[in-house]
C-alpha cells in the first residue's frame, strides 16, 4: 500500500499548548484517508498528544460508509488503547460536507460524542474547535513525558 502522499496530507505538531493539526491538502481517496488517519495517530504516540484538530476542508469527496464506520468503531477506540489517554478530536469540515454525514446517520443531532473512549466534535471554525478541545485539557491533560520539537520556534511538520 503506497502511503498517503505528502501533496494531499500534513500533520504538524505544536508543543504549547500540546495540539496535533491535521490538515487535508487535496481530495482525498478512501485509503489515503484511512492512511491519514493512521499518521495522526503516529505523530500522536510519537508525542503523546490526545489533542487533535483534524481539517478535513479541501476534501469534497464523498467516503464510503465503510470508512465513517470504521473511524467510529475501530480507529477512535483503538487511539485510546494506544495513547493510553481519551483522544479529544476536532473535526473541521465545509457546512454542505457536515450535513451530508448528518443525513447519513454519522453526526448526532447533537454534534457532542462523549465516550469512554473518545471526544469528537464538528465544527465550521477553527477558533470553535480549539475552545471545545480546550475544556478538556485540565481533566485530561499532557504527559510530562512529552518529547521536545525537532525543530526551534514551535511546531515541526511531519509529512509523508
Amino acid at each position: 500500500m503506497t502511503p498517503v502522499s505528502p501533496r494531499c496530507y500534513q500533520v504538524v505538531y505544536q508543543p504549547q499548548p500540546a495540539l496535533l493539526r491535521g490538515t487535508v491538502l487535496c481530495e482525498l481517496s478512501d485509503i489515503e484517508l484511512t492512511e491519514s488517519c493512521e499518521l495522526v495517530l503516529a505523530v500522536a504516540q510519537e508525542y503523546g498528544c490526545p489533542f487533535w484538530l483534524l481539517d478535513g476542508r479541501a476534501d469534497q469527496v464523498g467516503h464510503a460508509t465503510q470508512v465513517y464506520d470504521w473511524m467510529r468503531e475501530e480507529f477512535l477506540p483503538r487511539t485510546y488503547q494506544v495513547l493510553g489517554r481519551v483522544p479529544c478530536v476536532a473535526f473541521l469540515a465545509r457546512p454542505e460536507f457536515w450535513h451530508r454525514l448528518k443525513s447519513r446517520g454519522y453526526v448526532p443531532t447533537d454534534p457532542v460524542i462523549v465516550a469512554a473512549a473518545f471526544r469528537t466534535n464538528w465544527f465550521e471554525r477553527e477558533d470553535e474547535a480549539l475552545a471545545w478541545l480546550a475544556q478538556f485539557r485540565p481533566t485530561i491533560g499532557v504527559p510530562n513525558t512529552q518529547k521536545a520539537p525537532p525543530v526551534a520556534g514551535g511546531a515541526s511538520e511531519l509529512m509523508r
